[in-house]
């Protein structure tokens, strides 16, 4: 069912008009210099095969590919933003089952956002590394609870081993209760480095930001009492610093890792789930285990995050943005094959109850930005097993979405 498209604006500021308005005049100005030495049937030529990014292209082509398959998700929407300024959405079918109460799936429904959750915390980090005169290569060692043992290499951790997934942490991506818990994160500290400094996706280099953040905004003038020896009081700090120092300088009230009451909250399927009544799953808090994950989003509230990070230095200035860009802070690594407009920027989420694709639930989002011509999207989804065009997964989907839009 087609929803009521919304539109947000951002102000921008006359550093950033000028930006823009430098990158709309250079093809102009390219052509210009070479209308003296071509003629007008060469420079006719050239206009002609200049590609052009459709801009409704691009939006069919994700409508076309998300259901290429035959196998629909349960419940699924997009939001496509150009130059901070939302162009295109819509959303389809349930965020609950017939077998669940019946709800619609709409832009305005939260759902759990998963591991794009590191993308904001990523932002925080960056905002108090500067706070504390630090930057991403500053050791983590101090800023840990003095109650906590640090095994072999700890000593060494980096800000940025940690955001890029480089510490060489022993854990695992599952059992979040145990390993992303309170107590999971100091049995991690106390184990160790122990492996090589290669790149390794783990949850726990995020989830220890939960404490890493409030421990960095402690030393702050004007800071509240923290106790990082709390766990409570970690739990509680973090969130504050996310909601007062992200979510409010957007205007996005009680932005949170607690779900919506269980009976209208979004639930999360196979996407076989209509055809064989299977009920959905629910997910509660994610407070004691947040910092890789766990924030509970609209879809419109995820594509207004974005576009004030990529157009606007109300959450990171211009020097922040280019370094998490540079080391791919907070995002997915880089896709060089097929990024072929420029880099692309942008982190997926998943969370899921199987690896087996036909019988696991849970939830799949993508967030991309695309730098060259002021593209942002966001694609959530609240069921796993669809099959994408070309049996591609989310961010490689929306990537040939992109690709083949330009004509």
């Amino acid at each position: 069912m087609k929803t009521t498209e919304t539109t947000f604006t951002l102000l921008k500021s006359s550093r950033l008009t000028k930006q823009v308005l430098a990158y709309s005049l250079l093809p102009i100005f390219s052509i210009f210099l070479l209308v003296s030495c071509e003629t007008e049937d060469d420079i006719a030529n050239l206009q002609t095969n200049v590609p052009i990014f459709n801009l409704d292209l691009f939006e069919q082509n994700i409508i076309n590919y998300t259901n290429a398959g035959g196998n629909t998700p349960v419940g699924w929407s997009y939001t496509i933003s150009a130059n901070g300024n939302l162009a295109r959405s819509n959303a389809y079918g349930q965020a609950r089952t017939m077998v669940d109460g019946s709800l619609e799936f709409s832009l305005n429904k939260e759902i759990n956002v998963a591991s794009i959750s590191k993308f904001y915390t990523a932002i925080a980090v960056m905002q108090l590394l500067e706070a504390n005169s630090l930057t991403i290569d500053d050791k983590i060692t101090e800023w840990l609870p003095a109650s906590w043992a640090q095994g072999s290499g700890v000593s060494d951790l980096s800000f940025k081993d940690l955001l890029t997934h480089r510490s060489g942490l022993e854990s695992t991506n599952n059992n979040f209760n145990t390993t992303l818990g309170y107590q999971g994160l100091a049995v991690c500290i106390r184990t160790g480095a122990i492996n090589s400094k290669n790149y390794r996706y783990r949850n726990v280099n995020f989830a220890l930001f939960r404490v890493l953040i409030p421990s960095l905004w402690s030393t702050l003038e004007n800071s509240p009492v923290i106790d990082i020896e709390n766990d409570a009081n970690t739990q509680f700090m973090y969130l504050l610093y996310m909601q007062q120092n992200i979510f409010d300088r957007l205007s996005l009230p009680l932005v949170g890792c607690v779900p919506e009451d269980s009976s209208i909250a979004t639930l999360y399927y196979n996407v076989n789930a209509p055809s064989n009544n299977s009920t959905g799953r629910f997910y509660d808090s994610w407070n004691h285990i947040a910092g890789g994950g766990g924030y509970f989003m609209t879809p419109i509230e995820m594509a207004k995050v974005i576009a004030f990070f990529e157009h606007s230095e109300i959450l990171v200035t211009q020097d922040q943005r280019d370094v998490m860009k540079l080391h791919r802070i907070g995002m997915d690594r880089a896709n060089p094959t097929n990024e072929i407009h420029g880099n692309y920027y942008g982190k997926n989420g998943s969370i899921g109850t199987s690896d087996d694709p036909s019988v696991s639930k849970g939830v799949l989002t993508q967030m991309v930005m695309f730098p060259i011509n002021g593209i942002d999207c966001v694609v959530v989804m609240n069921c796993q097993g669809v099959t994408l065009n070309n049996g591609v997964n989310l961010r490689q989907m929306i990537y040939d979405a992109y690709n083949n839009a330009w004509e």
